[in-house]
């Protein structure tokens, strides 16, 4: 017998999406991260059909939402909540200041229930009370590339796509009249490999990056670039992005069908302040 599902009115600010799912009840829905003002706590919530909303429903990251949202019935993981998209509320956006500044975001985000120290810590916590969601500063990057969808991959992603659609009532684009499909998948796997700062992490783990800016990034560079250009942009930015000059975490979440793995899921980096950066200096040259 399902737990009934308790609905609740919440303030909810929003840092990452992920790549979109098909869903033929939703047509695309994608899992949002973001945390609760009453607890600053991170939370998973779904589904939000994000290119089907209305203007005045679109939200971006790091954005306050106000929704009514339920502890799921049909998902285990603590941190997941349904939420009732037709009423979702935008709020104010927490905008970086001069000279890109995140403290008033950090504000939200980085604290203590939120941080681990590595993969191997949060995979303890899985085990031991289900945890799903985790924000974790990598020790080293050794690398990020982009790796070609097999052609296996490929073939059961249009399989499920197309059966999918054909049970679709599909919205029509208000400008060109033509229906609006779901998204297909990038043609690339963008991965990080990556050390923890943990006696417990004997390897670099390598992790997918399933955030939705990277596949937007890859679209758009794809309508004037080959394939293969277009996923070197996309590494070059998540080079960048986790480059030295920044304070990088990364948002992992788990699978739902396999809750012991983790994947990339957002990516927090403000550049470093300049105090860090020399005091970061001055302690390589004690060595």
């Amino acid at each position: 017998m399902s737990q009934k599902e308790v609905w609740e009115q919440k303030e909810i600010l929003v840092w990452g999406k992920t790549r979109p799912e098909i869903s033929k009840s939703y047509r695309e829905i994608v899992c949002t991260g973001g945390v609760f003002r009453e607890n600053r706590r991170l939370v998973r919530i779904y589904p939000v059909p994000l290119r089907y909303l209305d203007n005045e429903k679109e939200f971006r990251k790091y954005q306050w939402i106000r929704a009514y949202v339920a502890k799921s019935s049909s998902d285990p993981r603590p941190e997941s909540y349904k939420i009732r998209y037709g009423d979702i509320e935008v709020l104010d956006r927490i905008k970086t200041e001069r000279g890109g500044n995140w403290d008033k975001r950090a504000e939200w985000i980085i604290n203590s229930q939120n941080v681990v120290r590595s993969v191997e810590e949060l995979q303890a916590q899985q085990r031991s009370d289900g945890r799903s969601l985790g924000l974790m500063p990598p020790l080293e990057i050794v690398d990020i590339v982009a790796s070609p969808l097999s052609r296996a991959e490929r073939e059961s992603f249009w399989a499920r796509y197309k059966a999918a659609v054909s049970q679709m009532e599909l919205p029509l684009d208000p400008e060109t009249g033509r229906e609006i499909k779901p998204l297909s998948p990038p043609d690339y796997h963008f991965r990080i490999e990556f050390r923890c700062d943990d006696p417990r992490c004997l390897k670099p783990h390598v992790f997918s990056v399933l955030d939705w800016e990277l596949d937007a990034l890859y679209f758009r560079q794809l309508q004037s670039r080959s394939p293969q250009r277009a996923s070197r942009d996309v590494v070059d930015r998540l080079r960048e992005t986790c480059g030295e000059g920044r304070d990088l975490y990364f948002f992992l979440g788990n699978i739902s069908s396999h809750q012991q793995i983790f994947t990339i899921v957002g990516l927090w980096s403000p550049r470093k302040k300049e105090e860090e950066v020399v005091q970061e200096k001055s302690q390589l040259s004690l060595f």
